[in-house]
């Protein structure tokens, strides 16, 4: 067994000593031993369809996230005089010790590695992994630890995932478009220009996007899943186009909002900053342009029919029949309809007519039709 110490670390929080260390996968099983599942404050075994994923990456030869190791309470005063001494060689050898650690963060991951071990597959010549060893002999840090830790790691839902792509590609975003401005709402920012929407709102717009549906918050579980579990399953390349589709609509419908900025005063102003909008204009064009080449050449031709309506519009003109929209919205009974429901399904449907129809047939006419 071959441990690489790179160095150390200390946590002041709880006055721990903490050792980095590289470790070929095969040594690493060796020293997580057999029954590296029984510390009793972990979790079990998990199934998740992103694992298989991983499972795959694995082979291919991914450097996984480092694992964090618990030293045994019996080895820890041992290990912390080593590392008084400084010497690197004496400690290698003392973490290489069989059967002297638990498992703080990494127990999925480590079950996948045992699988993958156990059906006989190879793992790339020299794949190590990167460890975190704690040395803590206090059981009451070790659970805070692990509750830190692992806080996240249950499969995250789709809309903690987007949250956080968006949160690490906010100034690439706003670099990439023109005058865009992603705020947080907890910042307690305001819309008080085009172009500028908040985090939330664009994480729902992307979801709606990728799941087709306007409906973030679906009440037929099984179903979210379904669509969440296709998602998944996509491989880099689609997610990569996925995206970027989303990216090159996000900024017309910001050349939009721009243009519609300076036909309409007040609310209006803001309608395509509202939530119900976003969702549904992105969900049906995804839904609609998923099908051929030839229906997004459609939707294309549609919004730039669109934006040159509104740029030739004069300021007392409703280039988007809102008060047609308002009229129809007004009319949903909230003691037979769901208002919110009927009104993204409204807003999907005279969207998906209006691309199909490539921008030639008025966005009212749309609103009417759709609303019979």
């Amino acid at each position: 067994m071959d441990i690489n110490v790179i160095g150390t670390a200390k946590d002041f929080r709880t006055d721990t000593d903490i050792i980095y260390a590289t470790i070929l996968i095969d040594d690493y099983l060796e020293l997580v031993g057999e029954d590296f599942s029984e510390f009793y404050i972990q979790r079990k075994k998990e199934n998740h369809k992103a694992y298989k994923r991983l499972e795959r990456d694995i082979l291919a030869g991914t450097l996984l996230p480092s694992i964090t190791l618990a030293i045994k309470p019996d080895y820890v005063t041992e290990i912390s005089e080593i590392i008084k001494r400084k010497d690197f060689s004496e400690l290698e050898k003392a973490l290489s010790k069989k059967g002297i650690v638990n498992i703080l963060d990494g127990l999925q991951r480590t079950y996948i590695l045992k699988e993958l071990k156990k059906s006989n597959k190879e793992f790339q010549e020299g794949q190590t992994l990167l460890l975190e060893f704690w040395l803590e002999d206090d059981i009451k840090h070790l659970i805070y630890r692990l509750i830190v830790l692992n806080s996240g790691q249950k499969p995250m839902s789709m809309r903690h995932q987007v949250e956080l792509l968006f949160l690490t590609i906010k100034e690439t975003l706003e670099k990439d478009i023109e005058g865009l401005e992603i705020y947080l709402e907890r910042d307690e920012e305001r819309r008080d220009r085009p172009r500028k929407y908040s985090l939330d709102r664009l994480v729902t717009a992307y979801q709606s996007f990728m799941t087709k549906s306007p409906e973030v918050k679906r009440d037929n579980i099984v179903a979210a899943k379904m669509v969440e579990d296709e998602i998944l399953d996509s491989d880099e390349e689609s997610l990569d186009d996925n995206f970027k589709a989303f990216k090159r609509y996000l900024e017309i419908y910001a050349d939009l909002d721009t243009e519609m900025n300076k036909i309409y005063k007040n609310g209006k102003a803001n309608w395509f900053a509202d939530e119900n909008v976003m969702n549904s204009f992105f969900a049906a064009l995804s839904d609609f342009g998923s099908i051929s080449e030839s229906r997004r050449k459609r939707i294309d031709t549609a919004l730039n029919n669109l934006l040159n309506v509104i740029k030739n519009s004069e300021s007392e003109e409703d280039p988007l029949a809102l008060e047609k929209f308002n009229e129809i919205k007004s009319g949903l009974n909230p003691k037979k309809d769901n208002v919110g429901f009927a009104t993204r399904k409204l807003l999907v449907s005279s969207f998906k007519e209006f691309f199909r129809e490539e921008g030639e047939k008025t966005l009212e006419a749309c609103w009417v039709a759709e609303a019979e």
